[in-house]
């Protein structure tokens, strides 16, 4: 038994293994450059599979007559994203306090990598509330 598409002729099974396969390509190249010590020719491999990759997530749904994603999807979506701001949000909570307190008792150097990184985590929060906070007033 034969199957004809119509439309753009993606499926949902072609989407997701291009956009993986493209940027997985981009992560071979990142570690296949460290490891030859070609390290800019890694990178450049690197972001232009992710942009790629990323491209085609964002482009392609627009494109296609096939839905690419649906409910199913956001929800999982929905919960990886919340369970990955709940276990950094618990071990920022758990560790920074601590790592501030050693840096003022002279137990510990806060170094700049560590101090860069609280900063980051710290963006990242202020960016998932203000994300969170446009979508419940748009809903």
């Amino acid at each position: 038994m034969t199957t004809i598409q119509t439309g753009s002729g993606i499926t949902r099974q072609t989407y997701s293994r291009l956009v993986y396969a493209i940027g997985g390509i981009g992560i071979i190249g990142l570690l296949a450059g460290m490891v030859l010590g070609q390290h800019l020719a890694g990178t450049v491999v690197y972001l232009l599979g992710v942009w790629i990759g990323g491209g085609i997530a964002l482009v392609a749904p627009l494109w296609s007559d096939t839905k690419l994603q649906d409910e199913r999807d956001y929800d999982l979506h929905n919960r990886a994203s919340g369970l990955t701001i709940g276990i950094t949000m618990v071990a920022g909570l758990s560790v920074v306090p601590v790592i501030y307190v050693l840096d003022a008792g002279g137990y510990v150097g806060l170094a700049g990598a560590v101090g860069g990184a609280i900063f980051v985590l710290s963006g990242l929060f202020l960016l998932y509330g203000i994300c969170f906070g446009v979508v419940k007033r748009r809903n």
